[in-house]
C-alpha cells in the first residue's frame, strides 16, 4: 500500500498574505504542518512578507504562486511539492445552523442554484452568488443527501426520516414523497432525464423509484449492514457497504455482477466508478482509497492512504487515460489525485481546518473543472 505524506496549512491563510502585500501593520504569519510515514509531525509558522514566505522551519519550502494559491512541500520529509488552493467563491447558508453544518448540498450544471441541507429537517436553495431563494421544509429527521433533477428545477431529497422526498426549487412545494426504506436514507442518485431514481438507507437496500407513479419498481437486498453510498451509471450501479464490500449491479439484468473487498474488512464509506476506463473506487473508514478493475475483482490496481481519517467523499474529476479523482475526509481533508502507479496528488484545497466534508460536488466550466465542497460547517466552498 502506498502511504502519502501530506501539509496542513492554516485556511485562512490568505488573508495574512494579503495583509502582507498591503504592507498591513503588524506581523502576518500563519501555520503548517507536515505529517510524512513513519516520521514526527512537523509544525511551524510561515511569515508573509510583501514579496515572499519565510517558513521558521528549513525543512518546509513554500512560496507563492498568486494571492489564493501557494506551493508546500518537504523534501526532507519526501513529501513533494503540491499546489495549495483557496476558495475563489463562497456561499454561506446562514438559513443553516452553525452548529450542524451543511450535511449535504449539491449545486446545478453548470452551477446557478445551491441547495443544502442541515440537521434541523430542512433544505435551503440559494443562488450560487448567496441571495437566499426558498426553503424547503417537510423532512422531520437530519439531511443526508439531496441533488438536483437535470432540469435545474426540482430537488431530490432524503433524510434519517427514511423519506424521500421531490421538492420544486422555485416555490418549495412537496408534490411527491417515497416512502418503503425501513433505515435512514444515505444517499441518492438521479437516472437520466429524472423519471427513475435509485435510494440507498441503512436498511442494507437499494431501491429504484419511478417518480410519475410514486412506486419502487426494484429492491435490491445488498446488505444487512448500512448502504453508504451509491453511484450510478447507465452500465453500473456501484453500492459501498458498511460490511466492507462494494457491491456492482447491473441495472439492465438487476443482477449482482460484481462484488469487491470482503465482509469484515474496515466499512466503505464511499464509492466512484470511472466507466471509460472500468474502474471501481472505494473509499474505506481507516482512510484507504482501493481502485479495482471492474473486469476482474481479485485485481486490486492501486491501494492508498493519506492519513488515517475516513474517506467521507470521492468524486471523479476526470476520465482521461489518466483518471483523476477528488477525495474528501472527515478531518477536513480535500484534494485531487491522478489514478497512476504511483498515486499522484495534483492539488490541495484549503478552506475547512478539520471539519469533516460532507460533500463534493464538479461543475464543467471553459478552463478546468470547479469544484465545489461543503463540510460542518455553514459554507459551499467553489475551488
Amino acid at each position: 500500500m502506498q502511504v502519502l505524506g501530506y501539509i496542513a496549512v492554516q485556511p485562512d491563510w490568505p488573508i495574512d498574505v494579503t495583509n502582507a502585500q498591503n504592507k498591513v501593520e503588524g506581523e502576518h504569519k500563519f501555520w503548517v504542518s507536515a505529517y510524512a510515514p513513519s516520521e514526527p509531525s512537523l509544525h511551524t509558522s510561515v511569515r508573509a512578507t510583501a514579496d515572499a514566505l519565510l517558513v521558521d522551519d528549513a525543512r518546509i519550502e513554500a512560496s507563492l504562486v498568486s494571492s489564493r494559491q501557494l506551493h508546500l512541500s518537504s523534501p526532507s520529509l519526501s513529501i513533494p511539492r503540491c499546489v495549495y488552493t483557496a476558495p475563489s467563491r463562497t456561499v454561506a447558508c446562514t438559513q443553516i445552523a452553525r452548529g450542524t453544518g451543511v450535511r449535504a448540498f449539491d449545486v446545478t450544471q453548470p452551477g446557478g442554484l445551491i441547495v443544502a441541507g442541515g440537521d434541523d429537517g430542512a433544505l435551503d436553495v440559494y443562488e450560487t452568488h448567496g441571495t437566499h431563494r426558498v426553503r424547503l421544509e417537510g423532512h422531520i429527521g437530519d439531511i443526508t443527501s439531496c441533488v438536483f433533477f437535470p432540469s435545474g428545477q426540482v430537488v431530490l431529497s432524503g433524510a434519517t426520516d427514511m423519506q424521500i422526498k421531490i421538492w420544486s426549487a422555485c416555490d418549495g412545494t412537496n408534490p411527491v414523497t417515497l416512502v418503503g426504506h425501513t433505515g435512514a436514507i444515505t444517499d441518492l442518485c438521479i437516472i437520466g432525464v429524472g423519471k427513475r431514481v435509485v435510494s440507498a438507507a441503512k436498511d442494507g437496500c437499494v431501491k429504484v423509484w419511478e417518480c410519475g407513479t410514486s412506486s419502487c419498481l426494484h429492491t435490491y437486498e445488498v446488505s444487512v449492514d448500512a448502504v453508504n453510498a451509491i453511484w450510478y451509471d447507465e452500465s453500473a450501479l456501484v453500492a459501498a457497504c458498511e460490511d466492507g464490500r462494494v457491491v456492482v449491479i447491473d441495472p439492465a439484468e438487476q443482477v449482482v455482477k460484481a462484488v469487491f473487498g470482503k465482509k469484515g474488512e474496515p466499512p466503505m464509506r464511499s464509492v466512484a466508478y470511472d466507466a471509460r476506463n472500468r474502474l471501481v473506487i472505494g473509499g474505506r473508514a481507516d482512510g484507504v482509497v482501493c481502485v479495482w478493475d471492474m473486469d476482474n475483482p481479485d485485481d486490486m490496481k492501486l491501494l492508498f492512504r493519506r492519513g488515517n481519517a475516513s474517506v467521507s467523499v470521492i468524486r471523479l474529476v476526470s476520465q482521461s487515460t489518466e483518471p483523476r479523482i477528488c477525495v474528501g475526509t472527515e478531518d477536513g481533508q480535500l484534494y485531487t489525485a491522478a489514478l497512476s502507479d504511483p498515486v499522484t496528488v495534483i492539488e490541495d484545497f484549503v478552506a475547512f481546518d478539520v471539519n469533516p466534508i460532507s460533500q463534493i460536488r464538479i461543475t464543467p466550466s471553459a478552463s478546468r473543472p470547479h469544484i465545489w465542497a461543503a463540510a460542518q460547517d455553514s459554507r459551499v466552498c467553489m475551488f
